[in-house]
């Protein structure tokens, strides 16, 4: 019998898009990456096919031979929908502020020149709130994209926020 392991932030991922989301090839899974809103999540859809790998050695995921075509279906088998759900509840990793591209650049920002920074902001804010509208439009498919979107929209509205506060504050 395997032990199992924690997964990581990616195989908890592609674990979510085979038992939740309904995306049972790795190109479907591949292809979720790829439309990703998250740059990060898009540039790791090379990476998933050896998370599946990973996931399958592990014995989280099945995989058995297509019926209409080449490749196979994939299934998360009880010990990857018990590392799913641990992976889910991790309360250090959940509740982590994690790598956040817009929190790592902010403390730079403050070594611009007020004009370069002027500027930067409002292209921060345009690009924020061209963000926040496609999230807006966005029609789920399902209950795991909207509460993904739904938090990604109240992020976009943090940003914003922090950023009308630091162009009160005379930036």
């Amino acid at each position: 019998m395997r032990t199992e392991r924690q997964l990581t932030e990616l195989e908890g991922a592609v674990l979510t898009e085979i038992a939740l989301r309904g995306n049972d090839t790795a190109y479907q899974v591949r292809r979720a990456f790829q439309l990703s809103p998250s740059v990060q999540w898009r540039g790791s859809a090379g990476a998933v096919s050896p998370a599946i790998r990973r996931l399958k050695a592990a014995g989280y995921v099945a995989a058995d031979a297509h019926p209409r075509r080449a490749g196979h279906t994939l299934a998360v088998t009880p010990a990857g929908r018990r590392a799913l759900d641990a992976w889910a509840s991790t309360l250090e990793l959940a509740t982590g502020i994690g790598v956040d591209p817009f929190r790592l650049r902010s403390g730079v920002w403050d070594y611009l020149s007020t004009a370069k920074r002027r500027a930067l902001f409002e292209k921060l804010e345009k690009a924020l709130r061209a963000d926040l509208m496609a999230l807006q439009a966005r029609s789920e498919p399902d209950a795991v994209d909207r509460r993904q979107t739904q938090l990604a929209i109240a992020l976009l509205e943090a940003r914003l926020a922090w950023l009308g506060a630091e162009s009160d504050e005379g930036t």
